[in-house]
């Protein structure tokens, strides 16, 4: 005898949310929506140990990357810190699109190799010594050793101006640990930068600062190629909080 084989399978059926669900499917569309629409682009930071501008090794940041944090919390973007000795550090930016310098001179011969982000202060340059302040070029050039850091922007200047009394070095401890111990006349770098590195390499004699020779607009610079987009968005952050007085505030620290 045959058996009969009777389908009970239903058809399959669209599954639809109970009404009580519909409200939670649209908040979480919602939230995706709104997530990318304002996720920002971010800027991988590259940084060079600096004090007090960019510090790798300690408590504190250093104000640069202080203020670039900051920025980059408006903007919602959060990006790595990578530290790398000067010289690599300026020809990464140059050459890799998305990378930002927090810390960068502008001066005609960097003009068109960056992209000038934001100002976000300016520094003076002077000549430090243990004797007799020095106060001008003219002074300067009648010494027979001065300290720079190989590439900076005084060390640009100074070759600008002709000087042939110049001892390069990597670092500005260097420097500080020379000035200390007689082996140069006089060391040539911003003040701010001097002074921490001089506290902090040696700090157990006066440090004489002579009056400035020059000063020097402080950038957030990104490489030719940087996104618009990006750099406007960096550049009305830091603007604001220079109006809110932030940046001062932040500075001051580590004065």
């Amino acid at each position: 005898m045959n058996k009969i084989i009777v389908n009970t399978l239903r058809p399959l059926q669209r599954l639809s949310p109970l009404p009580s669900q519909i409200p939670i499917i649209r908040t979480v569309l919602v939230m995706i929506l709104l997530g990318n629409a304002f996720s920002v682009q971010s800027a991988e930071i590259i940084a060079v140990n600096y004090p007090p501008m960019m510090i790798e090794n300690g408590s504190m940041l250093g104000f640069s990357i202080e203020i670039i944090r900051e920025a980059e919390r408006r903007v919602g973007a959060q990006s790595n810190v990578t530290f790398l000795p000067f010289q690599r550090a300026v020809k990464t930016v140059q050459n890799r699109p998305e990378r930002i310098h927090p810390a960068l001179y502008r001066n005609a011969k960097r003009e068109d190799k960056y992209t000038w982000i934001v100002k976000y202060m300016s520094v003076n340059d002077v000549f430090l010594t243990l004797k007799q302040p020095v106060n001008n070029l003219d002074e300067a050039r009648k010494l027979d050793r001065i300290g720079v850091e190989a590439g900076t922007a005084m060390d640009i200047y100074l070759t600008s101006q002709g000087f042939e009394n110049i001892e390069r070095a990597e670092r500005a401890e260097i420097n500080a640990r020379k000035l200390e111990r007689g082996r140069i006349d006089a060391w040539a770098l911003t003040d701010i930068l001097a002074k921490w590195a001089w506290k902090s390499t040696t700090g157990s004699k006066k440090l004489v600062v002579g009056k400035p020779v020059k000063s020097q607009d402080v950038y957030f610079v990104g490489g030719k190629d940087f996104p618009v987009d990006l750099a406007v968005k960096y550049r009305n952050a830091v603007n604001d909080m220079i109006s809110e007085n932030l940046v001062d505030k932040i500075i001051s620290k580590y004065e």
